[in-house]
């Protein structure tokens, strides 16, 4: 069985940027913020790569329950991209390789980073890793308990592999029938996490955009991620997403060129522990939408049961992801 984002978790990874080498370092005071944030009955792995942290930590949060592993060379803070799945007490570990953006990501430095993502699964979660032979960032799956969905840039990720055995692939090493769905046109990243988030077994979150020109291709995307949910069975609740035409920040867009674009605005993107959710706020456009987005949508996951928790993601979303992109639960 595959371990879901709505099943029952006691535990967290988390990386904390400080001295990493990549510019995240600047993110210090936002991974202070969301640690905070965290009930104080989840054991927190915080992944770094020096003492000096650890020590700076260990005082700060001396009413948390953290656990540190700290891994020389570690700079990465996309955790559910590296990691793997955990199915039946082992974690299945696809290649990381994105495609998406090679700065910082020639192939020693993914090299590195598969490697200490083994030794995070070993050391924070207790299991044993199986790799398998499919590219497959953790961003671009989202499941139930028996179906995966994901975009088709997994067939340019694995041009080597035919779509058959792709599909075989997940459906005989993870244990789920896929669910291979045509990219959003605009989207380079093509990770579902920005779309689709599982509540339970058969009810899924999708978001509702505005009706603005640049969103169009958007539009016609979630709309056809509907049907696909529609076809398959899933009951489907709106939230309100207000996607922020700004180009993120990757280290490689020096040309003027994005490879990435901001996440500001993605709601779907939270953080479950739980009955608890973490929700990314952000401070938009107009002070109207402002208040209206980051209010209607809290409201939405509270009439469904949850405990809301709300963290300002402006800095972070300028990376390209949010809440679920940088955390893993166990």
């Amino acid at each position: 069985m595959v371990q879901t984002d709505y099943n029952n978790v006691s535990t967290l990874l988390l990386s904390y940027p400080e001295r990493f080498y990549n510019g995240y370092d600047g993110l210090v005071p936002f991974y202070d913020e969301l640690i905070a944030l965290i009930p104080n009955d989840f054991t927190i792995w915080i992944i770094t790569n020096n003492n000096q942290t650890i020590r700076k930590l260990e005082e700060k949060f001396k009413h948390k329950k953290l656990q540190f592993l700290g891994l020389k060379g570690w700079d990465e803070i996309w955790l559910r991209d590296c990691i793997g799945f955990n199915v039946n007490g082992k974690i299945i570990k696809p290649k990381y390789n994105p495609s998406y953006c090679k700065s910082f990501r020639d192939a020693g430095y993914l090299k590195k980073i598969n490697g200490l993502s083994k030794t995070i699964a070993k050391e924070c979660l207790k299991k044993d890793v199986v790799d398998i032979d499919l590219v497959i960032d953790g961003g671009n799956f989202v499941c139930n308990d028996h179906q995966a969905f994901l975009t088709d840039i997994i067939y340019e990720q694995n041009g080597f592999l035919s779509g058959k055995e792709i599909n075989d692939i997940i459906n005989c090493d993870i244990g789920l029938q896929p669910v291979i769905i045509d990219n959003n046109k605009n989207d380079t990243v093509g990770h579902i996490d920005a779309y689709l988030n599982f509540i339970d077994n058969e009810t899924a979150i999708i978001p509702n955009y505005p009706s603005f020109p640049y969103l169009k291709d958007d539009i016609d995307f979630i709309n056809y991620l509907d049907e696909e949910l529609k076809v398959n069975d899933i009951n489907r609740i709106t939230m309100y997403d207000r996607p922020v035409d700004e180009i993120g920040y990757c280290g490689c867009n020096q040309s003027g060129k994005a490879c990435i674009y901001s996440a500001r605005g993605n709601f779907i993107n939270f953080l479950r522990l739980n009955n608890t959710i973490i929700l990314p706020e952000y401070t938009l456009p107009t002070k109207k939408e402002t208040q209206y987005y980051n209010k209607t949508n809290q409201e939405i996951l509270e009439n469904l049961g949850f405990e809301v928790l709300r963290i300002n993601c402006d800095k972070l979303s300028k990376y390209g992801g949010v809440l679920h992109c940088i955390s893993y639960t166990a």
